[in-house]
């Protein structure tokens, strides 16, 4: 058993069509915890189209460029309608010179520009201009109580790790459970050295219970449960990663619940890892 802080990571894309193959792969990954694995990303993102966990393409922003002269005004307008009238995607389009030539901006993912076949629009791939809507991705490591809040924000994209497949029993998982230590609890338990008489009534209940906990999962799996069975006696503050992936309006909305309260009082372990956040991103 092992106790840890809650943490997060904004991964930023690398740069390409590699990167965003790239990004795809560290999100489905997590969910598997196999980033051991790493072969081609785009073998990867392969699989997973084949798969139908087209979920894990949303990871994959797509930002493309585009202008009106060299298409013709039709094929700039189609081009512009299909992203303008997708609910996951940003298209907006500006006057770039005094003789009123236009150019076409659009912000989307893979999944979108896969499942419409819409794949000979990736020659208009390109890095992202400060016009683009950016989006942002982010790895956080949280217990599932508080990861189960952050999946309601439903216009992210989420890839998080599924107790279903993963096994603490495994020597990668150091053959122990994690646990993501309450903010309202005393940070000397983060190296607590098994030693119960050093407890307050509070730690001695949470701390047994974390035990407890672990003892029979993994006694469970012993005696031949599978993960996803012996999973059902893992807490609320087991630790899971979650990667969320999401434009920056949809990151505003997320603090505005998470960090600042507009609607009411967020949870502090909900706080801990939004405040700090969102202090990060406005620096961006």
């Amino acid at each position: 058993m092992k106790l840890i802080k809650p943490s997060y990571e904004i991964l930023p894309q690398p740069s390409g069509l590699d990167g965003v193959y790239k990004q795809i792969e560290i999100a489905g990954r997590t969910c598997y915890k196999s980033e051991s694995k790493g072969d081609d990303p785009k073998k990867f993102v392969d699989r997973m189209a084949k798969s139908y966990h087209g979920s894990m393409l949303e990871h994959g922003t797509v930002y493309l460029k585009a202008f009106l002269n060299d298409l013709n005004r039709a094929n700039f307008m189609m081009l512009h309608n299909r992203y303008f009238n997708d609910k996951h995607s940003k298209a907006c389009k500006f006057v770039v010179n005094q003789d009123g030539s236009e150019m076409l901006i659009v912000t989307t993912n893979l999944r979108v520009i896969h499942e419409n076949n819409w794949l000979s629009d990736l020659k208009y791939l390109c890095e992202p201009t400060k016009k683009h809507m950016k989006r942002y991705t982010v790895r956080f490591v949280t217990d599932r109580a508080t990861a189960n809040q952050f999946v309601r924000h439903r216009a992210f994209s989420f890839a998080q790790e599924s107790q279903r497949y993963v096994n603490y029993s495994k020597g990668k998982f150091g053959e122990e459970v994690k646990f993501i230590l309450p903010c309202w609890m005393d940070e000397r338990l983060l190296i607590w050295d098994n030693d119960f008489d050093d407890l307050n009534a509070f730690e001695l209940q949470f701390i047994s219970s974390m035990i407890k906990s672990e003892e029979s999962y993994f006694i469970l799996l012993d005696k031949g449960w599978k993960p996803e069975q012996a999973r059902v006696v893992l807490p609320n503050a087991t630790a899971t990663e979650l990667v969320m992936t999401g434009f920056e309006s949809d990151w505003e909305h997320f603090f505005n619940l998470r960090a600042k309260g507009t609607t009411g009082r967020p949870h502090p372990q909900a706080m801990e890892l939004a405040v700090p956040l969102m202090e990060e991103m406005i620096k961006k």
